[in-house]
């Protein structure tokens, strides 16, 4: 949150009435010439709103930081236009009959607002949709401008602006779909963000700001004159932005943030496209007295939009790219033993069951080891779990290294027991394979000084599954057990076969 402290509810309040105050007293002040009197209230009210927003944009949340940034640029050009409005009306009398660069600039205003309402608040990977809706923004104000004063800018040739009473009308639209789309995100926006806070203090400027000014614009028409009282209504919106803006910053945010609903989720996806259909539109409707720039606007308004679905397109195949090979590193972690490093006993039962049914399609032999580490007990309590561990660790690579072939596996069964799978390996094969193992773990000389020994050794079952049978794995599984129950039973150390007639007698 800000380092520097906002006014205070009080001080906000008594501003906002003194300044309505001081308005009021102009009138009376000054009653030959209400609207002299009347401008500096109506330039300074919004001053005192951009300021607010500027304040926010400096020391607000990171997360709406360009939102704010883009408020700000849009009452700047408001401010702007009000500067031109008042120069036209108090120094040079123009006539309200028809627009001005004034009434273009309160038009524009709304570009960057509609931009920072539409553009999704969190960082979206992809700047460059960002920088596209710029693009169309600039676009749409240069489209603006030669519809409301019917000559292209830069390029010479005399203005005929648009008739005041359908600038005003251009207004009230245009602040009606700003109010429409920001409550529109506020309603799809999750409840207790920095976002929706953006969305709320927006929305209460533009609501009352909508209906004043159409009211306000209502008034212009009918008298054909100045507003004069009716001024005090404009002050209203700002001041209560201004109020909001940087009494709303110094709160926390309360409650848990919720999930973006599916709602939330189409909006941010959908709203940039308000830009492509304002070009769009403005592009047919210039087509009749500038057929070239209208062409030029359709095109690349169809342009920047076969982009952007371009990269959302690529972005969603890297996302499932993505997604796919985190879910190959999550199986691959879950078929993992977590301190050995070798397969689980989950991928050891999958593995078994699937080399079983092939070796009884294929006709070909299949062989399963069950290793036990000799007096692990007595190694444990000797040298502590930690030392213990380690050895297993040892112990795994030792196992795995005499492997020969990828298709075998070698997985942790149970505490120091381990199992390993050899397909197509008939007994001569297991043979040559047990022997590597013993020979691999005594080369570790891992000091375990028991009654056979003072190094660590392995006991071994073998069983070996030569001809196809209908019967299930774990009758493997029970042979191999078998065999390393006797080889424990007959001194450890010691590598034990077991016989296959039980698998074919079931």
């Amino acid at each position: 949150m800000s380092s520097r402290p906002a006014p205070t509810l009080k001080v906000l309040l008594l501003f906002s009435a003194a300044f309505v105050f001081l308005h009021v007293l102009s009138f009376f002040v000054f009653p030959g010439n209400v609207m002299a009197a009347s401008y500096p209230f109506l330039i300074l009210g919004p001053i005192a709103a951009l300021a607010a927003c500027c304040w926010r944009a400096i020391n607000g949340e990171a997360l709406v930081r360009r939102s704010w940034i883009l408020v700000c640029i849009g009452f700047l050009l408001w401010n702007v236009g009000m500067l031109g409005s008042a120069w036209e009306d108090v120094f040079q009398n123009a006539p309200v009959k028809s627009a001005y660069f004034s009434d273009f600039l309160y038009f524009v205003y709304g570009a960057p607002l509609l931009l920072a309402i539409s553009s999704p608040a969190e960082d979206q990977g992809i700047r460059v949709f960002f920088w596209l809706d710029v693009i169309q923004v600039g676009m749409t104000a240069y489209l603006s401008y030669v519809e409301i004063f019917s000559v292209a800018p830069f390029l010479g040739g005399e203005t005929h602006p648009m008739p005041e009473p359908l600038v005003l009308l251009t207004y009230n639209i245009e602040n009606l779909v700003l109010a429409l789309v920001v409550l529109l995100r506020l309603v799809a926006s999750p409840r207790g963000g920095d976002e929706r806070r953006f969305y709320t203090i927006l929305g209460s400027f533009l609501w009352p700001y909508c209906g004043i000014i159409w009211f306000y614009n209502w008034v212009v028409v009918a008298t054909e004159n100045h507003a004069g009282f009716y001024d005090l209504l404009i002050d209203l919106p700002f001041l209560l932005l201004m109020v909001l803006a940087l009494r709303d910053s110094a709160r926390e945010s309360t409650g848990e943030l919720s999930k973006k609903s599916s709602l939330g989720l189409f909006i941010d996806n959908a709203s940039p496209i308000f830009f492509t259909l304002a070009m769009l539109a403005l592009g047919f409707v210039i087509m009749r007295e500038h057929f070239y720039i209208g062409v030029a606007a359709i095109l690349s308004a169809l342009c920047i939009y076969g982009i952007r679905a371009t990269l959302i397109q690529s972005r969603f195949m890297q996302a499932q790219q993505a997604l796919q090979e985190a879910r190959d590193r999550l199986e691959e972690m879950s078929l993992k033993d977590g301190l050995t490093g070798v397969a689980n006993r989950r991928c050891f039962d999958q593995t078994l069951e699937s080399e079983w049914n092939r070796a009884n399609r294929s006709y070909h032999p299949i062989s399963l080891l069950m290793v036990d580490v000799d007096y692990f007990k007595n190694l444990n309590d000797t040298h502590g779990h930690r030392v213990g561990d380690g050895c297993l660790k040892q112990i795994a690579t030792a196992l795995s290294s005499v492997l020969p072939r990828k298709g075998d596996l070698l997985a942790r069964y149970g505490g120091e027991e381990f199992a390993v799978i050899l397909p197509a390996t008939d007994r001569m094969g297991a043979e040559v394979i047990v022997e590597r193992m013993q020979a691999a773990v005594r080369a570790l000389n891992i000091k375990n000084v028991t009654s056979i020994g003072h190094y660590a050794t392995v006991s071994i079952g073998v069983a070996v599954f030569n001809f196809p049978q209908e019967c299930p794995a774990t009758a493997l599984v029970e042979a191999s057990d078998r065999a390393l129950y006797r080889a424990k039973e007959n001194g450890r150390n010691r590598v034990e076969f077991a016989s296959t007639e039980p698998l074919f007698g079931m």
